[in-house]
C-alpha cells in the first residue's frame, strides 16, 4: 500500500476563514478527538470577504483552518468506503452575498491517529510550541507496520495537521471526481505543496 499527504487546495476557491459562531477552540479542530457535543446544530460558514472575486465551490473547499470541508458528493464517496474515523459536523456555506450555495457541507472531523511516521529516519522540526508535534517536515519517512489496515485517510500522532490517504481511497476520489485536493507521495516528500 502507498500514502499520499493529502492537502487542500484549489483556484479561486470561495475561501473559509472561520468556523461557524459558537463553535469549539480552533486548536481542538486538529486534536483528532470528537467535536459532535460541542460543534454548533445549523452552523454556518461564509466566503472571505477578503477574496471577493474567488466563488468556485469544490468537493473539499480551501480553508484558513487547513481543515477538510467537504460536500455532500464526498462525503458520500467517503462513506461508500467505509472510512470508520469520520465525524461530520454539518455546516450550510454562503457566498459573499449570503446567498447558500453549498447546503450539504460538513467538516470532516477525523478521530484518532496513527503512528505513521517513522521519527528516527525523517527530518523534522519540532513545533515550538507543542513540543509533541512535528512542526515542519523536510523528508517523511513512513513507518507502514505501525499503520493500522483500517486506516484509510487519518492524522498521523506525532504530526496531527498532516493528514494521510491511501491509495485505494485516493483512487476512489479520482473515480468519483473530487475536487480541490492536490496529494503527494509521503515517502520521501519534503512538506513543500506546489
Amino acid at each position: 500500500m502507498k500514502y499520499f499527504a493529502f492537502k487542500v487546495m484549489a483556484e479561486e476557491a470561495g475561501f473559509i476563514d472561520a468556523y461557524p459562531r459558537g463553535s469549539p477552540a480552533d486548536w481542538k479542530f486538529e486534536r483528532g478527538v470528537s467535536l459532535a457535543k460541542e460543534f454548533p446544530l445549523g452552523g454556518e460558514v461564509s466566503f472571505s470577504d477578503n477574496y471577493p472575486d474567488d466563488q468556485n465551490l469544490y468537493d473539499f473547499q480551501p480553508n484558513l483552518m487547513s481543515d477538510l470541508l467537504v460536500s455532500g458528493k464526498a462525503r458520500k464517496v467517503i462513506e461508500s468506503l467505509g472510512v470508520s474515523n469520520a465525524e461530520w459536523l454539518p455546516v450550510t456555506v454562503r457566498n459573499h452575498q449570503g446567498h447558500v450555495v453549498g447546503p450539504d457541507y460538513a467538516f470532516l472531523n477525523l478521530q484518532g491517529t496513527e503512528d505513521a511516521i517513522d521519527m528516527g529516519r525523517s527530518k523534522y522540526e519540532i513545533n515550538h510550541i507543542f513540543k509533541d508535534q512535528v512542526g515542519l517536515i523536510e523528508n517523511l519517512v513512513l513507518q507502514p507496520k505501525s499503520i493500522s489496515p483500517n486506516a484509510k485517510f487519518f492524522r498521523c500522532s506525532t504530526y496531527r495537521r498532516l493528514i494521510l490517504v491511501r491509495d485505494d481511497v485516493l483512487n476512489a476520489f479520482e473515480d468519483a471526481g473530487l475536487t480541490g485536493f492536490r496529494v503527494y507521495e509521503a515517502e520521501g516528500w519534503n512538506g513543500l505543496e506546489l
